[in-house]
């Protein structure tokens, strides 16, 4: 477990009879892996971060340790005496959004990012996106990705569109499918407001598009 210290350096608490502790001791050349909340494989996101690995000094780890507790409460290990803290320097992100979704990011503009405004309330909008207008999902991936599916289910929004799971059998065949896609918002949207003022209009556009094959 890490906690995120600004700008954007993970910060470790590791016990000293572990072994990735003395290897960092060694040598702190060192990678951290971060995949999102709903990984199941490699069509899913993640990150690798790589960088060096340095220990905190004594001073510094005080405040560090409050930091720490807000991300995992329960660590009751950051007062024991034999746990060492490390901070890893960043020094390359490697990013993987799924398949043929990769690249590299410069570090300094890793350092420099911040928080995309719309992850922290899309799961909320997404979750009540398919409990009441799954056919508006639908009908969304038919006008813009232009797919037809049986089923759609948002699994993370951000301010530039959202992933959706969605199931569908081939034609000629009697498997179902299921696999994730991306879905781009017209434009970036930029707080919570604009998320359904965004989504009512893609549901508006893509229902007139249904309307004029009809």
């Amino acid at each position: 477990m890490f906690a995120p210290l600004p700008p954007l350096r993970p910060v470790f608490v590791f016990s000293g009879m572990s072994g990735h502790t003395q290897d960092v001791l060694v040598d702190p050349l060192c990678s951290l892996t971060v995949a999102s909340q709903d990984f199941k494989g490699a069509a899913d996101g993640r990150v690798n971060l790589m960088g060096r690995m340095s220990k905190i000094p004594k001073s510094d780890i005080e405040p560090l340790k409050e930091l720490y507790l807000s991300k995992h409460p329960n660590a009751f290990w950051v007062n024991f005496g034999d746990f060492t803290w490390f901070r890893m320097e960043v020094e390359n992100v490697r990013f993987v959004g799924g398949f043929a979704r990769a690249g590299d990011v410069k570090s300094t503009d890793y350092t420099t990012a911040t928080p995309d405004p719309i992850v922290s309330i899309g799961g909320k909008v997404g979750a009540h996106m398919n409990d009441d207008h799954e056919d508006s999902t639908i009908d969304i991936i038919k006008h813009y990705v232009g797919i037809d599916v049986e089923s759609a289910s948002i699994v993370s929004m951000d301010s530039l569109g959202m992933d959706v799971v969605v199931g569908r059998t081939p034609r000629g065949g009697d498997q179902p499918m299921r696999f994730k896609i991306r879905v781009p918002f017209e434009e970036r949207v930029k707080e919570r407001k604009d998320v359904k003022v965004m989504i009512v209009k893609m549901t508006n556009k893509a229902g007139e598009g249904k309307e004029s094959k009809a």
